[in-house]
């Protein structure tokens, strides 16, 4: 009985942990280990898994684990609630508690912005001055906010900086090549017009006005000044007005005033030079070919090619020769770190540029503004970054509107074949789920795609392509099926995006989603049988049998048709909504088989020539290698992309790659735990990967 009370009394007292000493305190864990020998021992406390912290809101809130799904997890999606991934931002001044903690904290403080700094003197409190610059948030650099600041109360008027502001930086960046680099690109958050002020400070982004007080701005980027300083450093003296000036400081005799010359491209150094025009000859034989296929350049040098057209204008026009010269940079950034800063500043200089040469919708419909946006578009596509701000869909909305004005302006387009590459490019971001197809919608809902006897450069007298001797068997019936093949690719991508974008079908009963995949198999089907019948059209057949003696652009535009005809079979068996593959019967399990293995082959041909130009391959590539279920195929698929990759302009095809390496590891976990993988959706896991693809090619 006195055991039992003992026992009791024992359980009733809390466990008495160990002291927990210094290591060098030897004195201290022997009395610990004695006092151990002689108390009761305590067990060791288990360790709880740790708590995730990217579950949605709505989870945490309710306090159930959530599965992080995105774009809605399966908690929020089975019980119909709002699901909230937004980040939650809290903001707290720490200067105190840190001032507590480290008495050698010295507090500078501003007189323009703190009524509280012991700077501030009567006189500077009781002056008036009067106020000529613009509202508050329309300012785009420090020195004018400093400006406006001064002559108004301290407090009157903040900028806030939040944490995109930050993500710029490289120490933000995941690129180990980025966090090399002493200074990145700078991405903007709207086309704002920048400012250069007289002492040759470079351009800084217009602030964002909070909703109802014009007098706080958001930054939405952050400019370090050690930063900033390089742009303007010894080693890149060109004027921040003109790619082809640049600063001579000389130094007068028995003074120690420096004087400012701007120096003229004649007088340029032979290493200066020499750096415009490798920019130069960069974008004529690397850049345009990659983005213009079927292009006559092998035997002449490009004098054909539609490249002049660009090069002329830009003689007239500088936003353009800005516009190349950053595209052209930014291609050989993956090898040359400098070259990337060389892109941002054409870049940055090619807006402010365009706003000033545009006075009304005359300049606006003009071939220099037509192409710069076009060289923009591309641009913002190259250098595109997941979660980043870029301006691709404002230039691909403004390049409609222009093609618009043109139209009305000219009666037509003068350059119909830009409309066409400008369809091409929005499909691709179509396809990838980046884009709703506002560009190629709108041209083909209301007709306005170029026919195909209008998409090669250059033009007849008669407005339509010119077609030499050794291509008139061939090249007029290889434009038509390529832009009938075009043509049926934009309505399927569409049609998934519609497909896509019904949030009734993931939440509708068994007997419901039944019905409507029925519906949709119906009509995916119907596009499935126009893209068959085009293809086994006895015309078509004869063209591939002789596909090897094609001539050059033939070949091409042949090959193009071919790898988008197998894409679009292969998209709409397994890409067309989420978990299609499992509603596809295994009847076109052969058919995918065989368009992934033609796709495989002649990608493997093109790299045997040294065709790496040919960025349309990328995408047939990629949905092979998603398709395939054969082992060395998926990752012949990977090693093809790996390869495009080497020649890319931008991000866009690495990219591509790190989308299919993951969607193949998404699909070896399902297969371990499953025995299948058919249900994996890779636009779903290129979301939960943060992996942003407009153009695979690019």
């Amino acid at each position: 009985m006195q055991d039992d009370k003992r026992g009791e009394s024992s359980k009733r007292q809390p466990p008495r942990l160990p002291v927990i000493a210094p290591k060098d305190d030897r004195s201290s864990s022997a009395s610990s280990s004695r006092s151990g020998q002689l108390g009761p021992t305590v067990p060791p406390r288990a360790r709880l898994p740790p708590r995730s912290r990217t579950g949605c809101w709505t989870c945490r809130t309710r306090k159930v684990k959530c599965d992080e799904r995105r774009p809605e997890c399966g908690q929020c999606s089975r019980l119909g609630h709002t699901c909230d991934y937004s980040p939650r931002l809290a903001f707290r001044d720490d200067t105190a508690r840190v001032r507590e903690r480290m008495q050698d904290i010295t507090v500078v403080t501003n007189t323009i912005w703190d009524s509280n700094s012991p700077a501030r003197t009567d006189t500077s409190a009781g002056s008036v001055q009067i106020d000529d610059l613009p509202p508050f948030a329309t300012l785009t650099t420090d020195e004018d906010r400093e400006k406006k600041a001064e002559r108004s109360s301290p407090g009157t008027y903040n900028v806030v900086v939040n944490q995109d502001s930050f993500q710029h930086l490289p120490e933000y960046s995941d690129e180990p090549s980025i966090k090399r680099e002493s200074v990145v690109p700078l991405r903007r958050a709207s086309i704002a017009a920048t400012h250069v002020n007289n002492s040759g400070r470079d351009v800084v982004v217009e602030g964002i006005p909070l909703a109802g007080d014009p007098n706080i701005v958001v930054l939405p980027r952050f400019e370090d000044m050690a930063r900033r300083n390089t742009f303007s450093s010894s080693k890149d003296l060109r004027s921040p007005l003109s790619p082809f000036a640049r600063h001579q400081f000389i130094k007068k005799e028995d003074s120690d005033e420096i004087a400012i010359v701007d120096e003229p491209m004649s007088m340029l150094e032979d290493g200066f030079d020499s750096q415009e025009e490798q920019y130069s000859q960069q974008f004529r034989h690397v850049v345009w070919k990659q983005l213009v296929p079927a292009e006559l350049d092998q035997a002449d040098g490009m004098m054909r090619s539609s490249v002049g057209l660009l090069e002329t204008a830009a003689r007239v026009f500088p936003p353009l020769q800005h516009a190349m010269m950053a595209v052209a940079a930014l291609s050989l950034a993956a090898t040359d770190s400098t070259s990337r800063l060389d892109a941002l500043q054409h870049y940055q200089q090619a807006l402010p540029a365009l706003q000033s040469v545009l006075k009304g919708p005359d300049d606006l419909s003009s071939d220099g503004a037509f192409l710069t946006h076009f060289l923009l578009l591309v641009y913002e596509i190259a250098a595109a970054e997941a979660g980043g701000s870029n301006l691709w869909s404002q230039h691909l909305s403004t390049l409609l509107r222009i093609a618009l004005l043109r139209r009305d302006v000219f009666g037509g387009e003068r350059y119909p074949f830009v409309i066409w590459w400008i369809c091409n490019i929005d499909l691709d971001a179509l396809f990838s789920g980046a884009g709703r197809g506002e560009f190629v919608g709108y041209m083909l809902q209301h007709d306005n795609i170029p026919g195909p006897s209008f998409h090669l450069h250059p033009l007849g007298v008669d407005g339509s392509s010119v077609v030499y001797s050794g291509e008139l068997e061939s090249l007029p019936s290889i434009l038509q099926l390529d832009y009938e093949v075009t043509i049926l690719a934009v309505r399927l991508a569409l049609l998934a995006s519609e497909f896509r974008n019904d949030t009734t079908f993931a939440t509708a009963n068994y007997l419901h989603r039944a019905q409507a995949v029925q519906i949709r198999q119906g009509r995916t089907f119907e596009l499935q049988e126009s893209l068959r019948q085009l293809w086994l059209n006895p015309a078509v057949s004869m063209i591939g049998q002789m596909s090897h003696s094609l001539p050059e652009r033939s070949r091409q535009l042949y090959e193009h048709a071919a790898a988008l005809y197998r894409a679009c079979i292969l998209f709409s068996h397994t890409s067309m909504w989420p978990g299609q593959r499992l509603d596809t019967s295994p009847d076109y399990d052969t058919e995918i088989a065989v368009a992934s293995n033609q796709i495989l082959q002649m990608t493997m041909k093109a790299h045997a020539e040294n065709r790496y130009h040919c960025r349309y391959l990328v995408f047939p590539v990629f949905m092979a290698g998603f398709c395939s279920t054969d082992g060395a195929q998926r990752m012949q698929a990977l090693d093809l992309i790996r390869g495009m990759e080497k020649h890319s302009i931008g991000r866009n095809t690495t990219m591509t790659r790190r989308a299919l390496a993951a969607v193949y590891e998404k699909q070896n976990e399902r297969f371990m735990n499953t025995g299948q993988s058919l249900d994996i959706d890779w636009m779903q896991v290129m979301a939960e990967r943060d992996l942003f693809v407009i153009n695979f090619g690019l």
